[in-house]
């Protein structure tokens, strides 16, 4: 089980931001780099006019489940923004995508 914390300023973002460390699929955006430190970061976003609060932290209950499931060596920098279409994917659906990832390969 993946221990993980969140991203603490805006610099995390920026630095993760790159077209290399982007993988778009349904509606999902990952970004995953690996970083330095002993603990994975995890940041996820989904605008409020996409949809609800209920459903937003729906999805971000999830997002947590299925990084806490990664069994990577290191630790990694995953932000995930999500659109309408990504919150009613299911969490194997989820899974697939997020561990589809090149970085985590």
């Amino acid at each position: 089980m993946v221990s993980f914390t969140t991203f603490k300023n805006k610099k995390h973002f920026l630095d993760l931001r790159k077209e290399e460390n982007c993988l778009t699929e349904k509606g999902l955006r990952v970004y995953i780099d690996k970083n330095s430190g002993s603990k994975t970061r995890l940041a996820v976003s989904i605008s409020k006019t996409e949809a609800n609060s209920v459903k937003r932290n729906k999805f971000r209950r999830k997002i947590k489940e299925v990084v806490r499931g990664i069994e990577k060596e290191g630790a990694y920098d995953i932000y995930i923004v999500g659109i309408r279409k990504a919150t009613i994917l299911s969490f194997s659906e989820l899974n697939e995508i997020i561990r589809s990832h090149p970085k985590l390969s």
